[in-house]
């Protein structure tokens, strides 16, 4: 018989899922569950994760939000049609405000306010006041005679019926025209700074849009100030109804996801004193973008990067820039944001789900695609990184999907359901690609993430929050089994039969550790446990000798000496005469582990018999 060769697995792949398992390279997973792939290629079970509040049956988690408002860190969640402030020190939650029970909420920040959209109205809160946004009053006109006219300033604002307008008195007239007839109120007068009394010093003709002062006002340049409302519903609605928030590009907040209007982008104003304002919406600086219905929207670079759900017939990928315009009758300059194709087969169809990884968009389409820049100009290369995972993606409804990039563990996060495949981008493939797969099974379903310090938490279905922390050893009180499956692998020969008596598997040494061996080969399929290997640190309260093969150790006597380097293993596999094998590795219960390697000294003798 040939002297042993030695194959040594110290490196590990994560997870591919292949027609056919035969040809995974060594390291790689055909199935994998639980356990984690690190940044130096390790394998490693998962961690658990804990519940910071109690269980609020049919009521899921729409939203989440963490950040600092005058400098101190809040978190903010969306359950059952209100909106909580949960404070980590006192472990409570803390009711702020009403809105309406809708998947998803969405929240940004601006300026020391959170902002919030529920398909159905949009609100506000600093810190103490929980409230509706009113919106911005623009100054539509400004220069105005007595009957109307002057130079365009400001655009209405989508949000609010509320308007002011300026006039130049000549000092003769009492009759001010403003810009809109049928107006629901005149809500202030001013002239220069003494506001006037209704009235008193002024009255007021709703159906024509008229403001007759008692005297006429004294001749001035803008030296009056009208301020009035005149609502429409719809219009509010426009922004109102949307549900997605689309980032910042050039100064302006981007919102997007009105059903109604599901291919329209809607950028907010800069007011005329140069300060970008969440709260200012301004009528007709909306734009659509193609015939289908844009899922995402984020900048990338100097550019604004919109998908859309568009199929082969038209693009599904688009890029915005900004350019300067001066309208030719008014004079009015303005910025627009005009749109240009990228792709026209690869889009995002998981609404609101990209995310910038390296400062590439990672999408879901019928599987990841990562856009790739090219040496040309405004050109991108969608390139598709869930090959190996692809079997799985299939049989699930992507449209569904949820993501993140936890970005301080190097992780894209893509869950549908109860499972999560993670995608470590920090280490090199098999194959000098960049990064790993590797999958999660939880016993909850996650509707939304967060990372918060450095922890990722995320919403459930029935109302929690959980947070996942390297000092729990379950997902909420339910075990951690972690399962990795080989695949079948023949020694680069499948014509010599093979005998592999023993196996080395070293593993770090924690507290308590073991991993359950299993081994599945070409004559018996079926996996048939081999041995569970330990180890432990010494403790007296946690003395075990269940498993340790050492004949008589219980007389040997107890030691204080810990051992805190890595601990090869012997397991004997009694693998004779196979053409292929697999072993699985299991680890259970409470314990962590972490497999550093696997040795696998191998005899070769006589061809393979048929059976």
């Amino acid at each position: 018989m040939a002297e042993p060769q030695y194959v040594i697995l110290d490196k590990f792949f994560g997870v591919n899922k292949q027609e056919t398992e035969t040809l995974l390279e060594l390291g790689e997973a055909s199935e994998m569950s639980n356990w984690t792939i690190t940044d130096d290629l390790k394998l490693k079970k998962q961690y658990g994760y804990k519940s910071l509040n109690a269980s609020v049956a049919g009521k899921k988690v729409n939203g989440m939000w963490w950040g600092k408002i005058n400098g101190v860190d809040h978190f903010l969640f969306a359950r059952g049609g209100k909106v909580y402030e949960y404070d980590f020190t006192a472990k409570t939650e803390v009711e702020i405000g009403t809105i309406v029970d809708a998947y998803p909420t969405t929240f940004f920040a601006s300026n020391n306010v959170v902002y919030i959209l529920d398909g159905t109205e949009f609100y506000q809160w600093d810190g103490t006041t929980f409230k509706q946004v009113e919106g911005y009053v623009p100054l539509v006109v400004s220069g105005a005679p007595p009957t109307g006219g002057g130079t365009l300033v400001e655009g209405i604002n989508y949000i609010s019926g509320k308007k002011k307008m300026k006039f130049s008195a000549d000092g003769n007239r009492t009759l001010f025209q403003l810009m809109e007839d049928n107006i629901d109120s005149v809500d202030s007068v001013f002239i220069g700074p003494d506001e006037q009394g209704a009235g008193v010093d002024y009255t007021v003709d709703l159906t024509y849009g008229t403001v007759s002062f008692a005297n006429p006002p004294p001749e001035g340049a803008n030296n009056i100030e009208i301020t009035w409302t005149k609502n429409d519903t719809e219009f509010r609605r426009r922004i109102t109804n949307c549900r997605y928030y689309g980032g910042v590009y050039y100064a302006r907040f981007w919102l997007f996801g009105n059903p109604n209007y599901r291919n329209t982008r809607y950028p907010s104003g800069v007011t005329q004193h140069g300060v970008s304002d969440p709260t200012y919406w301004p009528y007709a600086s909306d734009s659509t973008v193609g015939e289908h219905e844009i899922t995402d929207i984020l900048t990338q670079y100097d550019k604004q990067i919109i998908f859309t759900s568009g199929d082969s017939s038209g693009a599904s990928a688009w890029y915005s820039t900004s350019e300067s315009y001066t309208d030719p009758n008014s004079g009015l300059f303005t910025t627009i944001f005009p749109t240009f194709p990228i792709n026209a087969k690869v889009g995002n169809i998981a609404m609101g789900q990209t995310q910038i990884i390296y400062n590439n968009p990672f999408t879901v389409w019928k599987g990841i695609y990562e856009w790739v820049s090219t040496y040309v100009m405004n050109e991108k290369n969608a390139v598709w990184i869930s090959q190996r995972i692809q079997r799985d993606l299939d049989t699930v409804d992507l449209s569904k999907a949820i993501t993140w990039d936890w970005d301080e563990n190097g992780l894209y996060l893509l869950c549908v359901g109860k499972r999560i495949w993670c995608y470590n981008y920090r280490v090199t493939g098999v194959n000098g690609e960049r990064g790993v797969w590797y999958v999660l099974d939880l016993p909850h379903e996650p509707t939304c993430f967060i990372t918060v310090d450095r922890k990722l938490l995320f919403g459930t279905t029935d109302g929690q929050i959980m947070m996942f922390d390297e000092n729990e050893v379950t997902f909420d009180g339910e075990e951690i089994v972690a399962t990795w499956d080989m695949g079948y692998y023949n020694f680069g020969t499948d014509w010599i039969r093979k005998f592999v008596h023993l196996m080395f598997i070293s593993l770090v040494p924690y507290i308590s550790t073991h991993v359950d061996i299993y081994l599945s080969t070409d004559r018996d399929a079926a996996f048939r446990f081999v041995k569970t290997i330990y180890y432990r640190l010494s403790n007296f309260d946690t003395w075990d000798f269940s498993g340790i093969d050492v004949p008589g150790y219980e007389t040997k006597g107890f030691s204080f000496e810990t051992n805190f380097s890595p601990q090869p293993k012997r397991v004997k596999l009694k693998a004779k005469k196979i053409d292929y094998m697999k072993i699985r590795l299991v680890c259970g219960g409470t314990d962590g582990a972490t497999v550093l390697s696997i040795t696998l000294p191998t005899r070769t003798g006589g061809l393979v018999k048929n059976r």
